[in-house]
């Protein structure tokens, strides 16, 4: 559904016109109930994204100049140029003391890498050109900024925002009964969804710690070889 099916839906069970509430009430409506849907997970699987990441001969990348500039978070770094070795999460505190602040400036193939202030660190700086595999999860796209632009969710939660706008409505009118029934709606709609869309696939079971070896000190580590090279 887009942005103008769901004021028609909302008016339609109302029976409310504009001379009751008005359009652009109705949109401040549709992007509250939208931002409550997003802020339920911090990775729906329909924001997943993949991109690649050029690195040159630079420690720093600000988000925005990754991809098409909308990833929210990076889960994942791989060296493609260095045999497709997976980089290792480190804190920023950590790589700040050993690399801005201490004595180990060598540069060479990044084995780890940070997030501060919306920019992806590299550590040690690369000392060639390296290419990236970067994977994570998007921002949403500003699609309440126009009427025909399609929800930026998956379809099984286009309903329940009719349900959040049909409410806020109603409250709108000092109708509490019916405001509280289809706020209930919106949770219950909302509730089967996300476990739905949450679930692992039949061919995903779950395992626990992924199958690798945890070694106390070291890290995950795969026929007893660290990541940590």
């Amino acid at each position: 559904m887009n942005k103008a099916e769901i004021r028609t839906a909302a008016r339609e069970i109302t029976d409310l016109d504009t001379a009751d509430v008005s359009d652009t009430i109705l949109d401040l409506y549709i992007k509250d109930g939208f931002d409550r849907l997003v802020a339920l997970e911090r990775r729906w699987p329909f924001y997943e994204q993949s991109t690649t990441l050029v690195t040159g001969l630079v420690r720093e990348f600000a988000m925005s100049d990754i991809g098409s500039g909308n990833f929210r978070e990076i889960t994942s770094l791989v060296n493609s140029s260095d045999g497709g070795v997976r980089l290792q999460f480190l804190d920023f505190d950590v790589a700040e003391g050993i690399w801005l602040t201490g004595s180990d400036g060598d540069s060479g193939p990044p084995q780890w890498w940070s997030v501060w202030a919306d920019t992806v660190y590299l550590w040690p700086t690369p000392d060639v050109t390296q290419t990236l595999r970067v994977r994570g999860y998007r921002s949403p796209v500003a699609w309440t900024a126009s009427d025909s632009v399609e929800c930026d969710a998956d379809d099984r939660l286009h309903q329940a925002l009719v349900y959040y706008v049909v409410a806020a409505m109603y409250q709108l009118q000092e109708d509490v009964e019916l405001s509280g029934f289809y706020r209930q709606s919106y949770d219950e709609a909302v509730t089967l969804a996300r476990h739905d869309i949450m679930l692992p696939s039949s061919a995903r079971p779950l395992i626990m710690s992924g199958g690798l070896r945890v070694a106390r000190g070291v890290g995950p580590q795969r026929d007893g070889t660290s990541w940590l090279r």
